[in-house]
């Protein structure tokens, strides 16, 4: 895929290539969830660690992703839900997709920017596989 395909394709917002990855902000139109009402551009922050620009654009499963992703963000959802106790359900909206040349994610992750909590700022992720399978073990991280 060419570079222009991509960014059309994510609706670029920006762009960087640095020397740990490459790393874009992309913009979709979705359902403003904290209003309930409407449709509002989501940013999504899309994260390809230890990647060099070639292999961001050589990588097959972006056009399939971004069919897929409001399926997938809403599996990623209810299995976060599953592990959240029922008096502390929580909104979730999708923030990052997360690629890791490391595999840490297996293919990639979606994630959720959950705000402060007594860890530290915290981050809760779902990981799938390439044939975009959800790994079932929820991911927390804090900063």
């Amino acid at each position: 895929m060419r570079k222009l395909e991509l960014m059309t394709l994510w609706n670029v917002e920006s762009w960087s290539e640095e020397p740990y990855g490459v790393y874009f902000v992309s913009r979709r139109l979705g359902i403003n969830r904290l209003e309930n009402e409407g449709q509002a551009f989501q940013k999504i922050n899309i994260s390809c660690t230890s990647y060099t620009e070639t292999e961001v654009l050589s990588l097959p499963m972006w056009k399939q992703l971004s069919v897929e992703l409001d399926e997938l963000d809403q599996l990623a959802q209810e299995l976060i839900q599953q592990e959240i106790p029922q008096e502390e359900s929580i909104v979730l909206i999708l923030t990052d997709i997360m690629l890791d040349k490391s595999g840490c994610y297996d293919a990639f992750a979606l994630g959720y920017d959950v705000g402060e909590s007594p860890a530290g700022h915290l981050y809760i992720l779902v990981s799938f596989d390439e044939d975009f399978t959800a790994q079932q073990d929820v991911i927390y991280e804090t900063l």
